[in-house]
């Protein structure tokens, strides 16, 4: 029975992605996934492949092309999944989400995917956003809270940039953070002034719901 993937799926897929093979890697999906809960697909199965990918690249055993390419293989299959609105939740707080300066939306998307099964609204502001265009956006949507995705380091370090502005024109948003540089480094998030980070999009929703601290 499909229930979202076990740990030799996760590592099929891994090994699928590693090779760039994109037809071995949808075949993978496609029969470990159940259509019902696409959630549990992105939880339990690409988020653990991607994350050991990501790991590896870490020590050097595997290439930046190839978290590029992985991610790209993964975001296309998510983007076909029947995501499920669980209802439009009331007295809600006004989201968006973005990825900072970088072009690699995988993380947003599979956040995104997450929110949007638990019944969120989320404005996109899509990404290689700058600070300045993203305080503005911020202001002008009267944001509550923002999610903020980084690929590399010079992009994460930024986020303290964002803070500053933050503080500075005294808007009221909580900002959590996620990606390769805060997995990588588990203080950075404090670091760069962020009020939270999230490891996966399951704790993203999970912060969400308990209240952004």
């Amino acid at each position: 029975m499909k229930n979202g993937g076990n740990a030799s799926s996760v590592q099929a897929l891994e090994s699928a992605l590693l090779s760039s093979d994109s037809k071995g890697a949808r075949e993978i999906l496609v029969g470990s996934c159940n259509p019902a809960d696409p959630y549990a697909c992105i939880s339990t199965l690409i988020e653990p492949a991607l994350r050991s990918i990501g790991e590896q690249w870490a020590l050097g055993d595997a290439a930046l092309s190839q978290i590029y390419v992985s991610g790209r293989i993964c975001e296309e299959y998510i983007r076909s999944l029947p995501l499920p609105m669980s209802g439009i939740r009331e007295d809600q707080p006004r989201i968006a989400i973005a990825v900072l300066e970088d072009f690699h939306t995988l993380g947003k998307e599979t956040v995104l995917a997450a929110l949007h099964a638990s019944g969120y609204c989320v404005e996109d502001y899509g990404a290689g956003i700058t600070v300045p265009e993203l305080l503005e956006l911020v202001k002008r949507d009267g944001i509550e809270v923002l999610f903020v995705s980084t690929l590399m380091l010079r992009a994460a370090l930024e986020v303290r940039h964002l803070m500053d502005g933050i503080h500075e024109d005294g808007i009221p948003v909580r900002v959590i953070v996620g990606g390769a540089p805060f997995l990588f480094d588990d203080l950075l998030w404090k670091e760069v002034g962020a009020d939270a980070f999230a490891h996966d999009a399951a704790e993203a929703v999970g912060l969400l719901e308990g209240g952004v601290k």
